[in-house]
């Protein structure tokens, strides 16, 4: 089993497209690639991210928690303590 290393970036984008399952997700940031073509670093983070997606397995993609790594909902209410 090998150990993949993914930076902050990377954990990002992946949580950004995730999808119920590893091959679902790669399948999606494929899908996204002509689409941030003309933004050399979003390309660039795409295609430095997906081979290294394709070396893990479903167990390992799973245990990524990517839910810590989503960006925050805009129009998400969070609860403030009322003095």
């Amino acid at each position: 089993m090998s150990n993949v290393r993914f930076d902050e970036l990377e954990l990002m984008l992946m949580a950004m497209f995730e999808q119920p399952t590893l091959k679902d997700t790669i399948q999606v940031l494929t899908e996204v690639q002509p689409l941030v073509a003309e933004d050399a670093e979003m390309s660039a983070l795409v295609q430095q991210t997906i081979p290294k997606m394709q070396r893990l397995n479903e167990q390992q993609f799973k245990g990524l928690e990517l839910e810590w790594y989503k960006p925050d909902e805009p129009n998400k209410k969070t609860e403030v303590a009322e003095k």
